[in-house]
């Protein structure tokens, strides 16, 4: 299984950091920390570029998300809808905390967002 790892110790949101595995098509996005909209950035560009390279399946874990502001939740609404007009599935995971929450409300935790075919 590859990896690669993207830590950023500085800035205003200390502690941020992205880790990603992959097995075959699927990838594993998982972060950490705290994301602003700065470091949210960071994080769609990665998912963008997975779905451009051909991953057909991503999870993204806000399992160890301390916290998002609200621009980090914009930027990452609007990663997650592009890759799945992309034809890649997206799930996060896990299903629970507030980050999960607030991306549920914005129906990004299922299969499929509403109006997204």
């Amino acid at each position: 299984m590859d990896s690669a790892t993207v830590s950023d110790d500085g800035g205003t949101t200390s502690g941020f950091g992205q880790a990603v595995s992959h097995a075959g098509d699927e990838s594993k996005v998982r972060v950490w920390g705290g994301c602003d909209g700065e470091r949210a950035w960071l994080l769609r560009d990665r998912l963008d570029h997975l779905a451009a390279t051909g991953q057909r399946s991503i999870t993204l874990d806000v399992s160890e998300l301390r916290f998002a502001d609200f621009t980090a939740v914009a930027i990452l609404v609007g990663a997650l809808t592009r890759i799945r007009q992309l034809g890649a599935e997206v799930a996060v995971c896990p299903p629970s905390g507030s980050a999960y929450q607030v991306l549920k409300r914005a129906e990004l935790t299922t299969a499929r967002a509403v109006g997204i075919r």
